[in-house]
């Protein structure tokens, strides 16, 4: 299953049409019809579905301050705001969630549609709104008036509806909304996939290598993976199958950095908030920024179109964040079918009988398909979802999925709603109680000086006894690897205040040494966390300046705890000893204008290959190309294990000395072949490209870069302002496809004083002036102003709307 952002095949039936190229020649006209009905820039509107007039006033950025009578009807607005300037985006992401990608693309996205039918986040969502109450309902349904009323209005749709071919957009439902939430849950969780991988991976290692590979945590106990091929060794031979469909949920660095400082280390007195979410970068963001004022709401930040609230930012008396605490909220459980009774399976206490039920999936231009849906005590099968994963599943069982985001009572979306509301931090804190799915590292701060975090979310309580931890699909048939209930609220990892008077979060590991429970064995190394950490006490006392050039902060920890090892080694061309004398004089920064880290990305990647390409094979794509922490353990040998992956061994003066010359070799002479012979003349930030893609259409020849949006840029992995990259053979490019998508600064002294920064613009239309108009500001660390003082507001505004009920 690729992610809403990652619809490669669908390209295909697009582009093989016989009137594709006709409709790409309309591109322009039809994007001028659509920018030319969005709205004047002085006008009043008749509404259906609006109660009481609504003022709007857009900012230069095309940021809009609603000022509404009612929250419902400042929902009714940002739903129509949404509407009008994402209802691709919008389109896309409940048909994903939804099973439904196949009516618009065709045969070619079945495959997706079967596997989130299958999952049931649409039935999930559907669960979840039955047990809403009826505040949130009413809110819900307001913002789904307010979408429903910009389509209304809208006498030419986005551009992309037509080079698609797709009928115009069903109304807007407040499923839908609960159902993109869904998606944006999945995406972030983990790792029912990664137990498939650590399966597979024990049946091509030798437990020692293996746990090389995936080294614990610093200054954690190593681990072994326990052999489960007592229970379903089958399922170890064929579970490559599975994972070749969903290695793109892997994202690189999705993850996001926040931190606060109470008053005792900022300059006015009162605590500083910093926030960069780091998710795959598109075209247009997933984040639209919105200013909504209502009788007891006053609310500015990042929300997601498709939703109603602001999921990220301040009110005048408080300010929140997020990062992604990564846990492990997913198990996959083998089922043993009862012989000769497949529709019949083992339980602990005997024989259970499958849930089942029956999908109807339409596809474009071909015949409607049904699929059986089964699920167990535990959850869905995935293992029926398709043909492929059928056969990936060995004679008499069947693979289930248990995860947290498919329970009934998920009231996420009330977070939305009243964390905009909270007064102090005790009541953001409290909101809090409602995040559910996918867990997050929130830290926050308030006017009256203090600071706090919670990693709000349910995380799944495991048994003593269970040995697996997460890691290796368990038995579903033994009690002993059955949930056990959720880590309670109140147990979950959480601070009053600040140690030293700071909080970081950088996806690190968050729990003490005596923590009771299990969350994840998937912490983010604590590289991130640690700079932050660093830099945050090189000062006596901050101001969002201090914050801004933290968050754009380039040094490469993992190049400094690697580089001595590369200058260690002699070698013998003359090419690479020029390359090397330039190295020695870096000072570790991912800089744009800089050729070593250039150097460096191309020689830790041959480097990662030489070690590991060979041993694992067809595995080598779905582990990565990145792994430092398995470098360290191997360039340092650590426990011996220098012998294990290396030729030259552990032999002085360097261990595995001559694959570290041979990956510099390699990586100079693909430098020269792509950038020139002068390594002088090599720049990070020409080979460094930011890259926000426009799903599906930036795929397409000859309109990628029209949809597309690209920028030279600085960072790296584990740089405090960090890049997912990709290797692109063909260009010789490091494509950054994950990072900050916005960057937030809330000043709690005065909250006027906070900024941010999209990766893109507002608009998710592409001739727009707005698509990418904040792109060069974000790429060189600048900031725009997040008010919500009045006066300011229309002082400043370049438009003004007023919304009447009609």
């Amino acid at each position: 299953m690729k992610s809403v952002e990652s619809l490669g095949k669908p390209v295909s039936s697009i582009k093989n049409r016989p009137i594709f190229w006709w409709l790409a020649g309309m591109l322009a006209i039809l994007s001028g019809l659509w920018l030319k009905s969005s709205g004047a820039r002085d006008e009043t509107l008749e509404l259906a579905g609006l109660i009481q007039p609504v003022e709007v006033y857009r900012d230069r950025f095309d940021v809009p301050h609603v000022y509404a009578q009612s929250a419902d009807d400042a929902y009714f607005a940002l739903g129509y705001l949404h509407a009008r300037e994402r209802l691709w985006q919008m389109e896309l992401s409940r048909r994903a969630g939804s099973g439904r990608l196949a009516e618009l693309f065709g045969a070619d996205a079945l495959e997706q549609d079967r596997f989130m039918r299958t999952l049931g986040l649409r039935r999930a969502a559907e669960a979840n709104w039955a047990r809403l109450d009826p505040a949130t309902q009413a809110s819900l349904q307001a913002y789904a008036k307010g979408v429903n009323a910009g389509i209304a209005q809208s006498r030419w749709l986005p551009v992309e509806f037509y080079l698609a071919g797709a009928p115009r957009p069903e109304p807007w439902r407040p499923v839908d909304s609960l159902t993109w939430l869904k998606i944006m849950a999945w995406r972030l969780s983990g790792n029912w996939w990664e137990e498939l991988l650590n399966l597979r991976l024990q049946s091509r290692l030798p437990a020692v290598q293996l746990a090389d590979l995936f080294p614990p945590y610093p200054g954690d106990a190593p681990q072994t993976l326990p052999d489960v091929s007592k229970w379903y060794a089958p399922v170890a031979a064929q579970a490559d199958r599975l994972l070749a469909q969903h290695r793109d949920e892997a994202d690189k660095s999705v993850g996001s950095n926040n931190w606060a400082v109470d008053g005792s280390r900022s300059v006015s007195g009162k605590p500083l908030l910093a926030n960069d979410p780091h998710l795959p970068l598109t075209a247009p963001s997933t984040w639209y920024f919105a200013h909504l004022h209502a009788p007891g709401l006053n609310v500015i930040g990042a929300g997601l179109p498709g939703v109603p609230g602001i999921l990220l930012g301040r009110n005048e008396q408080v300010a929140w964040a997020f990062t992604n605490t990564n846990p492990d909220s997913q198990d996959v459980f083998v089922e043993r079918l009862v012989p000769g009774n497949p529709a019949h399976y083992r339980t602990p206490a005997g024989e259970a009988a499958f849930t089942e039920f029956t999908e109807t999936l339409r596809v474009k231009g071909a015949p409607d398909e049904r699929l059986t849906v089964r699920a167990s005590r535990h959850g869905p099968l995935i293992s029926t979802a398709d043909a492929d994963a059928r056969l990936a599943t060995p004679p008499g069982t069947a693979l289930a999925l248990s995860w947290v985001g498919l329970r009934a009572d998920d009231m996420t979306v009330r977070f939305m709603l009243n964390a905009g509301r909270a007064q102090n931090a005790e009541q953001l804190k409290a909101a809090a109680r409602d995040f559910h799915s996918p867990q997050q590292n929130i830290v926050y701060a308030d006017a009256e000086g203090r600071i706090g975090f919670i990693a709000a979310g349910r995380v799944p309580l495991r048994a003593q006894g269970n040995e697996l931890r997460g890691a290796l699909p368990a038995p579903g048939w033994l009690a002993q690897y059955d949930w056990q209930g959720m880590i309670p609220f109140e147990q979950l990892p959480q601070q009053s205040g600040g140690s030293g008077g700071k909080i970081v979060t950088a996806n690190q590991k968050i729990t003490p040494e005596d923590y009771p429970h299990f969350i994840t064995s998937g912490w983010a190394l604590p590289y991130r966390a640690e700079r932050i950490s660093d830099l945050l006490d090189r000062r006596a006392r901050h101001d969002v300046r201090s914050f801004a050039a933290l968050q754009n902060d380039v040094f490469n920890p993992v190049a400094a705890e690697l580089m001595p090892l590369l200058l260690n080694v002699d070698v013998e061309d003359e090419s690479s000893r020029q390359v090397l004398r330039s190295m020695r004089d870096w000072d570790y920064r991912m800089a744009a204008d800089a050729a070593q880290p250039l150097i460096f990305a191309a020689w830790l990647r041959h480097l990662n290959g030489i070690l590991l390409q060979d041993k694992l094979g067809q595995f080598y794509e779905l582990v990565g190309d990145y792994n430092p922490a398995f470098l360290a353990r191997v360039l340092n040998n650590r426990d011996g294990s220098a012998g294990r992956w290396c030729r030259s061994g552990a032999a002085a003066p360097t261990p595995c000395a001559g694959e570290i010359r041979q990956a510099l070799q390699d990586a100079v002479a693909e430098l020269r072949r792509h950038y020139g012979d002068e390594p002088a003349q090599w720049r990070w930030g020409r080979a460094h490209v930011s890259v926000f893609a426009n799903q599906p259409l930036g795929r397409l020849p000859g309109l990628g870069r029209f949809f597309n949006v690209e920028a030279e840029s600085a960072g790296g992995m584990d740089t405090v302002n960090v890049s997912g990259y990709r290797y692109d053979e063909q260009t010789g490019r490091y494509l950054g496809e994950s990072g900050p998508a916005f960057r937030a600064i809330y000043d709690l002294a005065e909250p006027d004083n906070s900024v941010f920064i999209l990766g893109t613009g507002q608009s998710g239309r592409p001739w727009s002036p707005h698509y990418r108009d904040m792109t060069s500001a974000w790429a060189e660390g600048g900031y725009l102003p997040l008010t919500t003082g009045r006066d300011t507001i229309e002082r400043d505004a370049v438009a003004h709307q007023h919304w009447l009920p009609e």
